[in-house]
């Protein structure tokens, strides 16, 4: 397999017979919305042309609809032909209006590879939790391929610990930039990626979703000093660079 790192959650995955678009967000810097109403996100640019993220798409996987996961300037861009697989509350977004192949469902069969969404819990508190909406991670299995964990937007909840112990995943994405909303993180900080490296002591994780965002406070040098001090080594802990290719044998070892 390999991932490819477009910019904060943007990613290309090549798995199995596939290659699949996640949470498509094309804005040029500077364009969308301040989510901490300081500067306008995304903080950066594309490292490609949007037709370069595209390129050799089979399928478009959206973890949930937020505008820093899927946007119009992405919505406008993409080939309508491609399929797109959402969670069944997305179904009826105003973005997916024109894509004539979309397809809501928790589990699901695409060119021989298996996904199936697990919970995710994009916040802490009951008032947050309301603000943010649903959102789910996804797990993708193939024939020939080690299972993967996309965690999406989530905090360090039992449903992470539950995914890892059910599917033993060995390649495990996590969004770590600790966003803020009201006071409180809703994606990983620090201490969740920590966390997550500890339960899947087999699995390579690969952390993204930070310096993009304007409502995000954790950075990649944040990320490898205190996993650093965990004694969690740059061979498990992945931080790759927008534009930033990782390639993933089956049962890698390190």
């Amino acid at each position: 397999m390999k991932y490819q790192l477009i910019r904060n959650a943007t990613a290309k995955l090549f798995y199995g017979n596939a290659v699949f678009l996640l949470d498509p967000a094309f804005a040029k810097k500077g364009t969308g919305p301040s989510y901490a109403g300081e500067k306008h996100s995304p903080l950066v640019d594309m490292p490609c042309m949007m037709w370069e993220a595209e390129s050799r798409t089979d399928a478009i996987v959206l973890s949930h609809i937020h505008s820093d996961h899927f946007d119009a300037a992405a919505a406008e861009a993409l080939d309508k032909d491609h399929p797109v697989l959402i969670q069944p509350e997305d179904e009826g977004n105003e973005l997916l209006k024109d894509f004539i192949d979309v397809r809501p469902g928790t589990s699901g069969i695409f060119n021989e590879v298996a996904y199936e969404r697990v919970p995710a819990r994009h916040g802490t508190s009951p008032a947050v939790l309301e603000d943010m909406g649903p959102g789910t991670g996804v797990v993708f299995m193939a024939a020939g391929e080690d299972t993967l964990y996309w965690a999406g937007d989530t905090v360090w909840f039992e449903g992470v610990e539950e995914a890892i112990q059910t599917f033993a995943p060995k390649v495990i994405v996590v969004h770590a930039g600790s966003a803020m909303w009201n006071g409180e993180p809703i994606i990983m900080n620090e201490e969740d990626v920590i966390r997550v490296c500890k339960a899947a002591l087999e699995a390579k994780v690969i952390a993204v979703h930070m310096e993009c965002c304007d409502h995000c406070v954790v950075t990649r040098d944040s990320l490898r000093k205190a996993a650093d001090a965990a004694g969690i080594s740059p061979e498990q802990l992945i931080i790759p660079k927008d534009g930033e290719e990782t390639v993933i044998l089956q049962e890698a070892a390190f």
